[in-house]
């Protein structure tokens, strides 16, 4: 419940004080060396409050769900609107059934099928429509704090697969309506599913959505990309591959059919690898070091799982009423097809700690830096097999984590990589260290096809690309090459709130004004630099662009 989306407000206060308390009993309740563990910052159990309550994520099934829906507007304009109406409903509704984000697999495609399935006419009038429904819909997501008083909704939507006339307006229109809307917004997460077949080739159908989608992220950061010929999704289905909330990738299935939509992801423990490697004597050490906090990862997430059954799903009764998991008849249903996720900070303060270097600038750290996530990759396939769960290793978005874990750390066991405030996410190679675009991209590609439950990897330009959207292609190219499975980029986006200038600047060079709208992406999702955490604040003071 950290994260940079929070604005506080009287109810959320009341909502707050029962969090705290919610949570603190569950430390209670769990096995006091568990409990420990957390407390003391060997690893983290996210979303701590709704453990044995509720999962962590979800894709519905779209298309289902409006399909099952009752309306009344006849009109084609009516109907239009209706339609968007009932996914925020969706949307509103779900949120408040589970801890974390929604992702819709096929926005595009959902969208456009149910349109055309109403008789909605290919006229300048409907398209308009779409247009109009689509403004306000964006609006409704930057501008609605309802859920628990607080926050926006955390919301990925899909898109770049949708070849027929609707899915393709759907397509075209949310992107620019994004690139033209205010520039504050942030939301939702727009995923590009990049297909040389669809949309990255010239002469493919889709190929000018994706320049349009190029376009806008050159201006606003959004869309990023999914890279579906990838090694790590390339025998994937690409209509069943897709990105829930900031990287959750959840697609193999021990218990039934494979993919993202109708599934998601039931919890996950971070590991502070940091601190292993502070503890070990040598590497014989920390390997067993790993192992055993990563068995306690495996605890903690069974004894959640177990938990949850023992409610029998009183909490979501919203979920199973709307068929929000395919083929979920009761939670055990849930509990089998859900993923359960070990995740990890820090890799390259790790890798110091062990051999004084950066991964990123010594050979032999970075084989090191493979060897340690090949090691817990493999823990986690072998931990599949043994018990036909469906764990996955995750490359933890580390919004709070990467602050708390380091603060953590300097009392319990100090050392110099501690001094800049704030541990790097997941591999990142660091955030200043001043590679180039296609050297950060190369060294971290490989780690994607290991990181099975989700991972996204940045690029960090000095300023918004604007018209130079060949740069982006090249770096799509690449990090498809390199085996990135997911790509983001990044560059400091400042918006003067007196007179609307936006750029890169300490006051605006137009008026002159210090009050300054600082945009910054964190984890995966845009936020306002206002309300980072304090790691967070650290660390995008010290991002250097990879030229």
């Amino acid at each position: 419940m950290d994260n940079a989306a929070i604005r506080e407000s009287f109810a959320s206060s009341i909502y707050m004080s029962g969090v705290d308390t919610t949570k603190e009993d569950i430390l209670a309740s769990l096995p006091e060396e568990l409990a420990r563990k957390h407390r003391d910052g060997d690893l983290h159990i996210h979303d701590l409050e709704s453990f044995g309550r509720v999962y962590n994520c979800s894709t519905p099934d779209l298309y289902q769900y409006l399909d099952n829906q009752a309306y009344s507007c006849h009109s084609e304009r009516g109907a239009i609107f209706e339609v968007f109406e009932k996914v925020k409903l969706l949307i509103s509704s779900l949120a408040n059934c589970q801890a974390g984000g929604i992702g819709f697999g096929n926005f595009d495609i959902d969208m456009g099928q149910f349109l055309a399935g109403r008789g909605i006419s290919h006229s300048d009038d409907s398209v308009y429509a779409l247009r109009e429904a689509m403004i306000l819909f964006l609006g409704w997501i930057n501008n609605t704090r309802t859920r628990f008083c607080r926050e926006t909704y955390y919301l990925t939507l899909n898109v770049g697969l949708a070849t027929d006339f609707w899915g393709r307006q759907v397509t075209a229109v949310l992107i620019d309506c994004f690139m033209h809307s205010p520039k504050s917004f942030t939301k939702p997460n727009i995923v590009f599913k990049v297909s040389n077949k669809i949309n990255q080739n010239p002469g493919t159908i889709n190929y000018d959505l994706y320049r349009q989608a190029l376009a806008c992220t050159a201006r606003r950061m959004i869309p990023t990309y999914l890279l579906l010929n990838s090694v790590p999704n390339q025998n994937c289905d690409p209509y069943n591959m897709n990105i829930m909330g900031c990287r959750t990738r959840v697609y193999d299935n021990m218990n039934g059919r494979e993919g993202t939509i109708g599934r998601g992801n039931i919890a996950y423990v971070s590991i502070n690898l940091p601190r292993i490697a502070l503890l070990s004597s040598d590497m014989v050490d920390f390997y067993a070091r790993l192992e055993k906090i990563m068995d306690v990862c495996v605890r903690i997430l069974k004894i959640r799982r177990d938990r949850l059954r023992e409610t029998s799903g009183k909490y979501m009764e919203y979920v199973f009423a709307n068929h929000i998991w395919r083929n979920s008849a009761d939670v055990d249903d849930i509990l089998l097809s859900g993923s359960y996720s070990i995740g990890f900070i820090g890799l390259s303060e790790t890798v110091e700690v062990l051999t004084g270097a950066k991964f990123f600038a010594d050979d032999g750290s970075y084989r090191l830096a493979k060897e340690i996530i090949g090691f817990m990759n493999q823990y986690v396939m072998q931990k599949r097999q043994e018990e036909h769960m469906n764990y996955s290793l995750l490359a933890t978005p580390g919004e709070m984590l990467s602050g708390k874990f380091c603060h953590l750390d300097e009392t319990f066991c100090p050392h110099s990589i501690q001094r800049k405030g704030f541990y790097t996410n997941s591999f990142h190679v660091e955030v200043d260290s001043m590679v180039s675009l296609f050297d950060k991209i190369r060294l971290e590609g490989i780690f994607h096809s290991l990181c099975t439950g989700g991972s996204i990897t940045y690029v960090e330009f000095a300023s918004a690309i604007l018209e130079n959207t060949e740069a982006l292609a090249d770096a799509v190219r690449y990090a498809e090459k390199c085996g990135v499975s997911y790509l983001g980029i990044n560059f400091p986006l400042d918006i003067c709130n007196a007179c609307g200038t936006d750029g890169t600047f300490d006051s605006c060079p137009h008026c002159g004004s210090s009050d300054i709208l600082r945009l910054r992406r964190v984890s995966g999702y845009l936020e306002n630099m206002a309300y980072f955490t304090d790691g967070k604040t650290a660390e995008a003071r010290r991002r250097k662009a990879n030229m």
